[in-house]
């Protein structure tokens, strides 16, 4: 059997089952089949906080009657020409730098999105304009995932636990003085018309406060049934089979021990496809 249902549901549903910590189970009337205390722990996700800003220039979207307009025109020319703006998947380029020369590898990566972007896009800002996230790449916080009930329908408690680390808080006030001085460089400065999110914020007490306010994740949760060997917290093994259980696999980013430095999609991928090489080869056998 293969579970490969990410880094939330995954733990959630072995808990359900009565595959966790066998104490927590209790407390929710699930009976224990396989004391494993790791489950739902080593949640990994990269913190990420958005720039925003309103802009005139013909380049941006958004809810505003150029920018509605520009939609409209889009959708004709895309229903034509399959082509045009409404081709982009809104985060159009992106980056990784190191907020410091001595760095080996770069700590923070920008996502630059042709439109302001405000809680995922759950709340509407009038105006068109462009949005800069900045996330912090190898953060040391590690948060969790539990049940609220033993009900499968209901949804799983999920702590980030993001600054859980205060290296991880100044690491992002670094990340957010670095992708500040792109957004104010001439080329980028001469779009905005407004800045939107952090006008007036000049200190690092107050990057701070702005990041704690807003921070927020950037759909790379990893880690909660995670791979080792001789790890009293491992979920599974390198084979991705569950300790302790016979014909179980979890295959999805829940097993990444830690997080990768970047996007978790293509790891996600190979890890379906080492699962798949592994399985054959053991029906080979």
């Amino acid at each position: 059997m293969i579970l490969s249902s990410g880094a939330f549901q995954s733990p959630q549903l072995l808990m359900l089952s009565g595959v966790g910590d066998g104490a927590k189970l209790a407390n929710h009337g699930i009976s224990t089949i396989h004391h494993l205390p790791g489950v739902g722990l080593n949640l990994q996700d990269h913190p990420d906080f958005v720039f925003g800003f309103t802009s005139d220039a013909p380049y941006f979207t958004g809810l505003s009657f150029g920018g509605i307009a520009r939609i409209v025109k889009g959708i004709a020319q895309y229903l034509r020409e399959r082509r045009g703006p409404m081709t982009s998947n809104v985060a159009e380029c992106g980056g990784f730098l190191k907020t410091r020369p001595d760095l080996d590898v770069p700590d923070i990566q920008l996502h630059f999105c042709l439109a302001m972007v405000a809680d995922h896009g759950r709340k509407l800002r009038w105006g068109s304009g462009f949005s800069c996230h900045v996330c912090l790449l190898r953060p040391k916080s590690r948060g969790s995932v539990w049940l609220q009930s033993a009900d499968p329908l209901a949804p799983p408690a999920i702590d980030p636990n993001f600054f859980g680390e205060e290296s991880d808080l100044d690491n992002m006030v670094a990340g957010f003085r670095t992708a500040k001085r792109l957004l104010d460089a001439p080329a980028l400065k001469s779009l905005q018309k407004a800045d939107v999110v952090t006008a007036g914020i000049e200190t690092d007490e107050q990057i701070r406060e702005v990041l704690r306010n807003n921070v927020d994740t950037v759909y790379h949760p990893v880690g909660t049934c995670k791979m080792g060997v001789n790890d009293p917290l491992a979920v599974v093994d390198p084979n991705l089979k569950v300790h302790g259980l016979e014909g179980l696999r979890v295959v999805d980013a829940s097993i990444m021990p830690s997080l990768i430095g970047g996007n978790t999609n293509a790891p996600s991928i190979m890890i379906g496809e080492k699962a798949a090489d592994m399985i054959k080869a053991e029906m080979r056998a």
